[in-house]
């Protein structure tokens, strides 16, 4: 293989940038179980795997078990967002330096940009689905810590554990949360106020420009959009808090495989050229609303 051609590099790059978004988004905890998804098309359908089965029946006693059915079912699904971007490296002698630095481009790309945006679709998509999304603005600790304690109520009245669920806020709120949680120093200690759960929840701490009720996706071509992205919309609230647990929905993402051309196959210009594509998606499931709990600005 010619030494400027890094297609044996594709499927490698492939692999570890999945991993990356799985790993590296704020809501990572609510990516569906990896088990259950199949193959994907190229036109972005998934299939995903429901199992059915018979519930329970009386035991007799004396004519054995009574047998049941049970049922693996895949049903393809059409992942909503369809995103891409291109990237032209110049060529270089050292292939091996192309490689780390083509490595490293990726992984930029998807901190900088690509994992912002799929958080940001994330929340704006449960906020907008949310059994309670009010509105509030927060002058004093007790008021913020009040409004946490209405969501857990809510969590619990709707059967889920508080240890299962996950505290999603901005750092402005959880400062409020520090503040109003009563603690002190003792002699030989280190002075902390920082915590990474209350009442059993983990807490997730999410920048502000992606935690919104709306956004606006940019197409990266129209005058204006041409950097792409997103940015919050007109419409939209900042978000002070929410309280979800992962069941109340099914988030996807999958990266469509890299598309590589050599410098050699480039018509276009001698360079190494990386087109990147990806799919994903969130679905809240109507039954548990509930289990999306928060609060917006006003």
């Amino acid at each position: 293989m010619a030494q400027n051609n890094l297609g044996n590099m594709v499927e490698k790059y492939t692999t570890r940038l999945d991993q990356q978004i799985t790993a590296g988004a704020c809501t990572a905890d609510l990516n569906m179980n990896q088990d259950l998804l199949g193959e994907m098309t190229g036109a972005g359908v998934i299939n995903i795997a429901t199992i059915a089965m018979d519930g329970l029946a009386d035991h007799v006693r004396g004519r054995g078990f009574v047998r049941g059915g049970a049922e693996l079912k895949w049903t393809p699904y059409q992942l909503e967002f369809e995103r891409d971007r291109e990237f032209v490296v110049d060529e270089m002698d050292d292939a091996e330096r192309l490689g780390l630095m083509t490595a490293n481009l990726m992984a930029e790309f998807q901190r900088q940009h690509v994992i912002p945006e799929i958080d940001a679709i994330r929340f704006a998509r449960m906020a907008e689905n949310a059994g309670n999304m009010g509105a509030a603005t927060y002058a004093d600790p007790a008021a913020a810590m009040d409004d946490l304690l209405l969501a857990e109520e809510c969590m619990q009245d709707n059967g889920a554990q508080l240890s299962g669920c996950i505290l999603y806020c901005t750092s402005a709120y959880k400062t409020l949360l520090r503040k109003a949680q009563p603690w002190r120093i003792g002699q030989g200690e280190s002075p902390s106020g920082n915590f990474e759960t209350i009442d059993d929840m983990r807490i997730r701490t999410v920048p502000s420009v992606r935690f919104q009720t709306a956004i606006d996706l940019l197409d990266g071509v129209t005058a204006g959009e041409e950097a792409g992205g997103f940015k919050p919309a007109e419409n939209g609230k900042a978000i002070n808090f929410q309280v979800v647990h992962p069941s109340a929905v099914a988030a996807i993402s999958r990266l469509a495989k890299l598309r590589y051309f050599a410098p050699d196959v480039n018509q276009d210009d001698d360079a190494h050229k990386w087109q990147y594509r990806l799919f994903h998606d969130m679905w809240v499931y109507e039954n548990k609303k509930n289990l999306i709990y928060g609060t917006h600005a006003e």
